[in-house]
C-alpha cells in the first residue's frame, strides 16, 4: 500500500494542489460475547481502504475507495480535486506548518490477539460470567460479558513530505450485570481496556471485572434513591473523568471554538476555573485506551495543557484549526477509519492531582454526597449546560461517609462548576476502561481520569425513597 500512497502524493504535487494527503487503513477485528450463560455472538471482520484529501483553492475535497490499487487511488485523487474545485469556501483554509515526518510505530505487546483461538477467548468469558453469577446468585436477572480485539495499521503520506506507518493493537473485556429484587432492578458495568496484546486480557481477574460488577449491582439494590437539592459533592475520579471529557473537553476542541460552538470562544488566557484546576489531554500515556503514537494527519501524539492553575492556556488542534489560530498543531487530528476525515478529537482527558487528602475533603462536609461510578454525560457546548449520571454514591453526614445511594445525577453550567471547585485530592486514578467518543458520526477510543474533586455547591437530581 505504501507505493500506492506515494504515487498519489507525487501525482497530487505534480497537479499543483496546495496540500494533499493519502491515508491507507487496514483493520482486523474480533468480537465475542456471552449472555445469560450461553454463547451469544462471535464475529471477525477485516477492512481496508484509502482516503484521499486535497486542499485546493481554499477548499477541501475528499474521496475514498475500498479497492486498494494504484488506479483506484489515483481516481480518488481526481475526485477529491474535482470536489475541492466545485466548493466555494466559507473561510479560506490555511494549514499550520508542520515538519516532514518519516516514522514507523508499532504497539508494544507480548501476545498477538489474532493468534488466540476463539475457543480460548470464549473460555475466558465463561470464567468471568461464572464468577459474576456465583456472587449474584438468584438476584442475577441478566449478564452480558464481551471481549474484543483489533489490529489497525494506518499509513499517512502527504505533500509536505510526511510518511508515517502506524500500527495499534487494542484489547478490551467487559461485563454488565443486572440484579433484581422486589421489583427493583439495578445494573453495573465494568470494562478493562488497553493498547496492548492478549496478555492484558490474561491479567484481568474476575474480582476486578465481573465480580466487581456483580457486587456493585447488588449494593445498588439496597441503596436508597439519591435526594434532590443543592449539596456540596465529592466526585470520584471516574466521575471527574466523565465530567472533564463530556462537559469540558468538547468545548476545548479548536474546531468547535472556531465554529462559534464553544463556551471557551474568546477566553484564551482567561480564568475559567478555580486556581486548583489543571486539565490536560495526553495521548502519550502508555497503554491507555485513548493513546496513540501518531494522529491521522501523521503528527506525533502530544501532551496538551488545556487549563493551568484555572487559566485556559490552549486547545486541541489539527492542522487546519492550528493554521487558522496561528499556533502549532498538537496531534489531535483523528479519523475513524479510511472513509472519515481527520477532525479535532480528544484522547485521554485528565484533571491533574492536587494536594488535599480525600479524607480531609470529606471531613469538611456536614451534609453532602460522594458521587461514584461515573457513567455518562451530555453537554450543550454553545450553552455550557451539562448533565452527568453516576451509578451510585454515598451520603456524607457530619464529615463521614454514610449510607449508599443510587440514581445520582448532577446538572449545571460547566464554567460555574469549575469555578466552584474548592478541593482537589492528591489521590489520583487513571481510567483503565475503554470509552468511545462520538462526534460528527465518528467514534474514537478515549479515556481519562483524575483525582477526587470537591465542588462547593452542586445541583443533584434524584428523590428520596
Amino acid at each position: 500500500m505504501r507505493d500506492i500512497l506515494l504515487a498519489v502524493r507525487d501525482t497530487a504535487a505534480a497537479k499543483g494542489v496546495k496540500f494533499a494527503d493519502a491515508r491507507g487503513v487496514t483493520t482486523e477485528r474480533t468480537y465475542i460475547s456471552r449472555q445469560d450463560g450461553r454463547a451469544d455472538r462471535m464475529s471477525k471482520q477485516q477492512s481496508q481502504g484509502i482516503g484521499v484529501r486535497v486542499l485546493k483553492g481554499g477548499s477541501w475535497g475528499f474521496a475514498v475507495t475500498n479497492v486498494v490499487t494504484r488506479d483506484s487511488a489515483l481516481g480518488c485523487l481526481d475526485e477529491a480535486i474535482s470536489a475541492a474545485s466545485l466548493t466555494t469556501p466559507k473561510v479560506d483554509v490555511e494549514l499550520a506548518k508542520a515538519p516532514a515526518i518519516e516514522a514507523v510505530a508499532r504497539s508494544e505487546y507480548e501476545k498477538d490477539p489474532r493468534e488466540i483461538s476463539s475457543q480460548v477467548k470464549m473460555d475466558v468469558l465463561r470464567a468471568h460470567e461464572s464468577e459474576a453469577l456465583r456472587v449474584a446468585g438468584s438476584k442475577a436477572a441478566n449478564t452480558i460479558v464481551t471481549l474484543s480485539d483489533s489490529v489497525t495499521r494506518t499509513l499517512v503520506c502527504n505533500t509536505d513530505g510526511t510518511v508515517v506507518d502506524h500500527e495499534q493493537v487494542r484489547v478490551n473485556i467487559a461485563c454488565r450485570l443486572v440484579a433484581a429484587e422486589g421489583g427493583v432492578r439495578q445494573s453495573a458495568y465494568e470494562i478493562k481496556a488497553r493498547v496492548a496484546g492478549w496478555e492484558a486480557i490474561e491479567a484481568v481477574e474476575p474480582d476486578e471485572l465481573s465480580v466487581l460488577a456483580a457486587t456493585k449491582a447488588l449494593r445498588l439494590l439496597s441503596a436508597r434513591k439519591a435526594p434532590a437539592g443543592v449539596f456540596p459533592v465529592v466526585l470520584h475520579p471516574t466521575v471527574v473523568g466523565v465530567f472533564i471529557h463530556e462537559a469540558f473537553g468538547h468545548n476545548a476542541e479548536a474546531d468547535l471554538v472556531l465554529a462559534g460552538e464553544s463556551i471557551l470562544e474568546g477566553k484564551l488566557q482567561s480564568l475559567v476555573a478555580s486556581p486548583l484546576v489543571n486539565v490536560v489531554d495526553d495521548a502519550t500515556l502508555p497503554k491507555l485506551w485513548g493513546s496513540y503514537d501518531y494522529d491521522s494527519e501523521g503528527l506525533p501524539a502530544a501532551r496538551r495543557q488545556i487549563i493551568k492553575d484555572g487559566v485556559l492556556v490552549g486547545f486541541m488542534h489539527n492542522l487546519e484549526s492550528a493554521g487558522r489560530m496561528g499556533v502549532e498543531p498538537n496531534g489531535s487530528g483523528r479519523a475513524d477509519g479510511y472513509a472519515a476525515r481527520p477532525i479535532v478529537r480528544m484522547s485521554n482527558t485528565i484533571m491533574e492531582a492536587g494536594e488535599t487528602p480525600v479524607e480531609e475533603m470529606i471531613a469538611g462536609i456536614d451534609h453532602g454526597i460522594l458521587m461514584e461510578d461515573g457513567r455518562w454525560g451530555y453537554v450543550f457546548c454553545q450553552k455550557g449546560q451539562y448533565t452527568l449520571n453516576a451509578g451510585g454514591g454515598r451520603m456524607i453526614r457530619n464529615g463521614e461517609l454514610a449510607e449508599p445511594v443510587r440514581d445520582v445525577c448532577m446538572v449545571g453550567m460547566v464554567l460555574e462548576t469549575l469555578h466552584n471547585v474548592d478541593a482537589v485530592s492528591r489521590e489520583f486514578e487513571l481510567a483503565w476502561g475503554g470509552g468511545t467518543c462520538g462526534k460528527n458520526g465518528q467514534g474514537m477510543p478515549v479515556s481519562g481520569g483524575g483525582p477526587f474533586v470537591r465542588v462547593a455547591d452542586m445541583v443533584v437530581g434524584g428523590q428520596d425513597s
